[in-house]
């Protein structure tokens, strides 16, 4: 089993620390905890075989493909009623097109009922893919990773729900120059334009100076919260791109 972030990380970030001059601070931060295993049993079904982007991805298809999601969280006891929603915590009144956010009572954790399909159409998102989202996430941004709770419902479809720590906001936002080391120099992207920083593989936006979705501690570290991650392949190949540097 793979415990993707971590070891994929640690080695890429280390490897590109040598040759671009990146801060130790990030081989020793940057650690992730994206268990796939979570998510195994709704990879059942799914071909192996490449497929194309969300314009392929018809309405129908999508709406079969968030019924399959559903269908096997029942199945396998991952599903979760909205009447069970208020377990999280509070509901908080926060600006987002994705998500519906509760605080747990500790203060310490976030729990997210995610729309997969909010931005669908900015992520390249391919239905398929929605259930691997996350863990692309947890491999770029692992001290903000998302935890895989289960399958919800609501009357327009299908929900994922994700816990991540609270990031709390005593914090600041970076400067500009923060953000563009971190994603330049410690993930290797490039700027593509004015918004996007990327590669071949995946695109990044909504990581301004200007937006409260990337704070900075005390000590310098960076904590991006809820970047928008474009997807130039299928999920499962940005997957097993990273995952190469393990072998």
């Amino acid at each position: 089993m793979f415990h993707y972030g971590r070891q994929i990380v640690n080695y890429f970030l280390e490897k590109w620390s040598k040759s671009s001059g990146l801060h130790p601070e990030y081989i020793t931060r940057v650690q992730a905890d994206s268990h796939r295993r979570d998510i195994r049993v709704f990879e059942i079904g799914l071909s192996s075989q490449r497929y194309g982007n969300n314009i392929e991805s018809t309405r129908n298809a999508s709406y079969q493909d968030g019924l399959r999601l559903i269908d096997i969280a029942k199945e396998n006891n991952l599903f979760i009623q909205k009447t069970d929603w208020d377990k999280f915590g509070d509901r908080k009144r926060l600006p987002s097109g994705e998500s519906i956010v509760y605080l747990s009572a500790d203060g310490k954790t976030i729990t997210k009922i995610r729309n997969p399909f909010a931005k669908a159409s900015i992520k390249n998102l391919n239905s398929k893919d929605l259930i691997f989202e996350h863990l692309v996430h947890n491999i770029l941004f692992p001290n903000t990773q998302y935890t895989f709770i289960g399958i919800s419902e609501d009357i327009d479809g299908v929900r994922i729900i994700y816990t991540q720590p609270y990031i709390s906001m005593k914090f600041v936002p970076p400067s500009q120059k923060q953000i563009d080391r971190y994603i330049i120099k410690g993930l290797g992207l490039k700027k593509q334009n004015s918004y996007f920083y990327g590669n071949d593989y995946i695109s990044i936006t909504d990581v301004s100076a200007d937006s409260d979705n990337v704070l900075v501690d005390t000590n310098g570290q960076l904590f991006f919260i809820d970047p928008i991650i474009r997807f130039n392949k299928p999920a499962l190949e940005v997957i097993a791109y990273y995952e190469q540097f393990l072998k």
